[in-house]
This record gives C-alpha cells, structure tokens and sequence, in this order.
C-alpha cells in the first residue's frame, strides 16, 4: 500500500503551498505531515477551506494526466481514431485495433496505474478524519459551514473511487488515514468487489446530500461539489448498478430540485468555455487565469496549473490552431444527421494530413488564447471540463425509463436534447430496445469528447450489443469484463503483494 497512501497526507500542506504558487508536485512524494503540524493545520476555517480547494485541483491533476480521460471514455468507444505513433501511442486503444488496453505502450503511469486517484482519496480521507473534531466556534459556530466541507470531501471520495471502478474495476478501497504511528508499516490491501465499494459511495453521497445546498443551477458554483452534482453522481452510479428505480429517483433531484436549465443552440459552446452555463452541474476549471501563479511560475510544466495546453490539444491540429500539432484525434461522425445543429457546431471537416485520415476534428474545445498574441505563440487552451450537466441527466432518466420498459416516458426524456439538437421528436418504433438504442446512441451524440459515452456502451450492454456489434467484442472479453483496463502489476504489485490482475487480462 505504500504506493497509495503512506507518502500523500502530507498534500494537506501541500494545499497551501499550491495556493501560494508552488506546484505541490513534490511534497506527494515526502512523508505524511508530522502529528505537531497537523495538530497546528487543523485549527481554522481558512485552513479547511485550502484543503478542500486542493481537491479540485488533484483531481483535475488526474483527469488530465496524458488526457486519458478522453482516451478512457471516447478512444475506446470508436467514434475518433489517430493515426500518431509517436509518444502517445493510442493507436492500440481504438477499437479498429482491437482495443488491446494490455498494450499501451508509454502510457502505463497513467492508463494502468491507478495511484494518483489515492493521493486524491488520502487528502478525502483526512478532511473527513479531522474536519469533525475540529471546535465549531473556528467556523464562527456555524454547523452549516463545517458540514459543507464534510460533503464536499464525500463526494469527492465517491467520485473518485466510481470513477476508478469505471475503469478498472475492483478497487483497493481505503477510507482511513495513515500517519507517522502507521509510516512504513502499512499492510498489503486486496481489492474490494466493486459492489462493495459501490454500496459505500452510494451511503457517502446520501450523507453529502444533507451537507450540501443545491447550486439554483449558479453557473458560478459549478466548480465546487453541490447537492445536484451529488445526486447527478448517485444517478451514475445506480444506473451502473442497473438499479434504474433509484436512478430515475436521483435523476428528478436533479431536474425538479436543481435549478439548471439547457443551454440554448445558439449559444450551446458557452457549455464548454470560460463564459458559464446553467446547464452544467459540476465542472473541473481549466481556463487561462492571468492571476495563477502556478501557470505564471511554470507553465504547462506544472501539475497545478489551471491551464494546460497538451490536456485537450489531441482534439486540436495546426488547421484549427496555428501551432505544433500536426496530428489530433479524428472524428467520423456517423451518429448525426446532416439537419444535427450540433454537427454544424461541433465538428469541422478536415483533409488527410500528417498521417491522418480525412475526417472531423472535434470543435468543443477550441477556445484558446496565446500568451504572445502578435505572433500567435504559446497558445493554452481555454475550456473548462464539464463532467456533469443537465442534458446528461435528462438522457440517463430516458435510460432508466427505457430499461423499466415505460418507452413513452423515455422517449419524452430523449426529446429534450433532440428538440433542442434541431432533430424533431423520436418517431421510432416504441419497443424497448429501439428506444435503447437511441437513448445511447442520443448520448453519443450529445456527450462526445466528454469521456463519457464508453461507460455508456459498457452499462447498457445487457439492453443492447454496443460492445459486440459496433466494437466487436466477444461474448468471452464481455463476461469476463474484459472492457476494463489492466492494472500496472509490475510497479503496483511491488506495493501491495495481495493486488491481483483483472481477469480478462490474466490471459490476454
């Protein structure tokens, strides 16, 4: 277990430090904070509140690390290729290549290797240790703003360990803290059956329901945890579960109670830019900040830097953007109709180039700006990562619908993105795999480049054939859950010797 937690409490101190403008890049690798730091740490509001700042920012660290988010959820759901063989390697993702994830050369620190999401869990972890014993009056007596911080660090928790079982499958599940008693002797950790750990994120977000407000749909607070992103999680999760009562439950949380609204066609970009939308629930900041001095001090080469060039340049090429990138993701959109005002806004057509194929490149985030704008140098992408929105959940109730088998009220969930899409209202036939299918085939659609639509395929597998038909699966790699990725045995193992191999891949 050393790999996962006996080196990262000390990013509690690295919070501060990552506030003040230095990457906390190296403090993940030291030795928890002491007992007297800790004990001196845990003393304020103001000190809570850059801990819990810091969430965001690791996570955003371990979305972004080799934009794996997107390879995870888009690369391998078919509908981008890339032709580069260069240091990213993806070419043996895509499922034209038959989606061999065992070999993804260069890339086992980020595509196998699951330990930054539990520096992430760590700093969760202590929050929730000590945050409770801290004296109410640092909080101006106010339970309220104590409590909020408990249900940010809940969620969190939930969220990053659905997202780990998304990917991987069974995690090593750890909700407790290690300090200097526990340094260095911190005992192996098996992996806990998804469904365990499932059922306890599940009771993490009941409790981070009651700590946390709705937004009102506040674009300006979609970038902290609210109780809409919590249910917009637990929806996720049920539905993983194919527990689609409970799903459509936290669904029309979300609807009813939240306070979002859709984004209009005509400004539908704004989802993704720095200009806000009442449409998102829950967003990870990724604009250029003049005032982070991260960025300022380091530039893309820091972790903590709000901005980073490299995270979504792989949807981007010298065509669209007067830089380096010669090669991008291409797209071959054969899920829209010609009428699909998102085809228009979303895609641009792109001629063979640099060892791609013809195609479209993804326009969703385009928003760049340059340091040096007279001569078009050092361009750092201006988007935020949107990983929660209302159109998101609007689909997911047309999918719980659909599952129960109640196909109208599906169809009447489905028609909200279709409507606004340009498309007209579903005219199929009303049998309940049909409307399935255009229920994950809608969210192909309207979810694209949002790391999203693979789960999608793998969740709805029983309902339809995603994993088969379209991408070729065989029955045997489908049961044995062969869609999840390896793990890292040969640097993970080290650390944990009761770690085990997914078994797909114990024979693949």
């Amino acid at each position: 277990m050393k790999n996962y937690c006996n080196k990262i409490n000390g990013c509690v101190l690295a919070a501060c430090i990552m506030l003040a403008g230095v990457s906390c890049k190296k403090y993940i690798n030291e030795a928890p904070i002491s007992s007297t730091y800790d004990s001196k740490f845990w003393t304020s509001q103001q000190s809570v509140e850059q801990a819990a700042v810091a969430l965001y920012g690791q996570l955003r660290a371990c979305l972004r690390q080799d934009a794996s988010h997107f390879s995870f959820g888009d690369l391998t759901a078919g509908q981008f290729t890339t032709t580069y063989h260069g240091y990213w390697n993806y070419n043996t993702i895509q499922p034209s290549q038959g989606s061999n994830f065992s070999y993804v050369p260069y890339l086992e620190g980020s595509h196998k290797n699951w330990s930054r999401f539990y520096q992430l869990a760590a700093q969760c972890n202590l929050i929730l240790a000590r945050v409770p014993s801290m004296s109410l009056s640092a909080f101006g007596n106010d339970s309220t703003a104590r409590n909020k911080y408990l249900g940010e660090a809940l969620f969190m928790r939930a969220y990053l360990y659905f997202y780990i079982t998304r990917v991987w499958g069974d995690p090593v599940y750890i909700t407790k803290i290690y300090d200097n008693v526990d340094y260095g002797n911190i005992p192996p950790v098996a992996r806990t059956p998804e469904a365990d750990v499932l059922k306890a994120c599940i009771a993490d977000l009941q409790r981070a329901a009651g700590y946390l407000p709705f937004s009102g749909g506040d674009p300006n607070k979609e970038f902290r945890a609210s109780r809409g992103s919590v249910y917009a999680l637990l929806a996720h999760i049920y539905a993983w579960l194919h527990d689609y009562t409970n799903a459509h439950l936290a669904c029309q949380q979300v609807i009813n109670q939240g306070g979002y609204t859709l984004e209009p066609m005509s400004s539908y970009s704004n989802i993704w830019s720095d200009r806000l939308s009442q449409e998102n629930i829950f967003s990870i900041a990724m604009t250029f900040n003049s005032n982070d001095n991260n960025f300022l001090n380091a530039g893309d080469n820091s972790a903590w830097s709000e901005a980073h060039f490299d995270f979504f340049s792989v949807w981007l090429k010298d065509s669209v953007i007067d830089y380096w990138n010669s090669n991008c993701w291409v797209a071959n959109p054969t899920l829209y109709a010609d009428s699909d005002q998102r085809f228009v806004t979303l895609f641009y057509p792109i001629n063979a180039s640099g060892g791609d194929d013809a195609g479209f490149e993804l326009m969703k985030y385009a928003n760049f700006k340059y340091n040096n704008p007279a001569s078009k140098q050092q361009p750092y992408i201006n988007n935020n990562l949107v990983l929660f929105r209302l159109s998101d959940i609007y689909l997911l109730d047309a999918e719980a619908f659909a599952a129960q088998g109640d196909v109208g009220s599906a169809v009447q969930s489905l028609n909200h993105t279709r409507e606004r899409a340009g498309i007209g209202d579903y005219s199929g036939a009303l049998d309940q795999t049909d409307v399935m299918q255009e229920v994950v085939n809608e969210r192909g659609r309207e979810l694209v480049g949002e790391g999203t639509w693979f789960y999608d395929l793998i969740r709805t597998e029983g309902y339809v054939h995603n994993l088969r038909d379209s991408l070729g699966y065989s029955p045997t790699r489908v049961t044995e859950k062969g869609y999840y990725w390896p793990i890292d045995l040969n640097t993970l193992f080290q650390g944990d010797p009761l770690l085990t191999q997914n078994s797909y891949w114990s024979s693949h």
